[in-house]
Parts: structure tokens; C-alpha cells; sequence
């Protein structure tokens, strides 16, 4: 394959794993949305949905992936150059292309990487503020308790059934 074909089908490719990224995006913030109104029926259709989603990201970052890597090899760089350092060797347009494709792209990784921490430090929140309600409500069950050898050992308490909307 030539450069301009290599730059072109690397630009093509970038804008599809933007529009993954974005599209994935968009079901993270429905999902992050859906466990705050605690719709345990919404998250889980959005979770299911997000598979195929994830599985077509994996292929489409492999195919940007073996592009590049071919159009370093076509243009003689070396192992270790980054993408600005490949991208001053195309011609002006292929050139313009994936420059913004390459930024629209770290937008968008940077978007979703943003909603993805929302979503983590709420979850870890809501599980340390529970779990400090319960140690206070059921203070016999707080900390680890060991057995005679000095392993932990579960504690022996009545079943629990938690509301949902705690």
C-alpha cells in the first residue's frame, strides 16, 4: 500500500473509533445517570448493551494499530517515533486529516475516561458510606475476626436483606 492510502485508510479509521468512543460515551452517562435514580433494570440492559460496543473498540483500535505501524515502516521511521513524528512525512491533506482525527479522538478517549472516574468514585462512595452505616448499625460484624490458627474467618451473624435504595 502507499503512504496516501495508509494516511487515509489511519484518518478513516480514527474517525470510526471517535464515533465508538463517543458512542460509548453516551451509554456511560445513561448508565451513570440510571445508577443514581437506582434503576437496577436500566444499568443492566445499558451493561449488556455496552459488550458489543467494547468488542468492536477492541477492533477496530487493532486495525488503527497494524496501520500505523505499516505507515512507520513505509515511511523508514523508527520503532519508537510517535504519531506527530509519522504525520509530518504525509502530504498536506492526509496530513490535516489525521491530525484532527488524532485530536478529535483524544477528546473523545478523554470524555469517556472522565465519565468512566464519575462513575467509579460514585460506586466506591455509595459501597464506604454503606459499609460505615452498617459497621455502625451491626458493630459486632465491624473489622476482621481471626481463628485460633490466624486466619480471617467469616462472621457468624443472621442473613441480611439490604433496600435497594440504600
Amino acid at each position: 500500500m502507499s503512504i496516501d492510502t495508509l494516511s487515509e485508510k489511519l484518518a478513516n479509521l480514527m474517525t470510526e473509533e471517535t464515533n465508538l468512543l463517543n458512542s460509548i460515551s453516551d451509554k456511560e452517562e445513561k448508565l451513570q445517570k440510571a445508577l443514581r435514580e437506582n434503576k437496577w433494570d436500566d444499568m443492566e440492559i445499558i451493561i449488556n448493551s455496552l459488550s458489543p460496543l467494547s468488542l468492536k473498540m477492541e477492533k477496530v483500535e487493532a486495525e488503527r494499530d497494524k496501520t500505523f505501524n505499516t505507515l512507520k515502516r513505509e515511511l523508514n521511521k523508527k520503532e519508537d517515533d510517535g504519531f506527530y513524528a509519522v504525520a509530518m512525512h504525509m502530504n498536506d491533506k492526509n496530513r490535516e486529516d489525521c491530525l484532527g482525527g488524532y485530536r478529535r479522538m483524544k477528546i473523545a478517549l478523554l470524555k469517556m475516561q472522565g465519565i468512566t472516574a464519575g462513575i467509579d468514585q460514585y460506586v466506591r462512595t455509595v459501597g464506604e458510606t454503606s459499609r460505615a452505616v452498617l459497621e455502625e448499625v451491626f458493630p459486632h460484624r465491624k473489622g476482621r475476626i481471626y481463628s485460633n490458627r490466624g486466619c480471617e474467618k467469616p462472621v457468624q451473624a443472621d442473613p441480611m436483606i439490604l433496600n435497594r435504595h440504600l
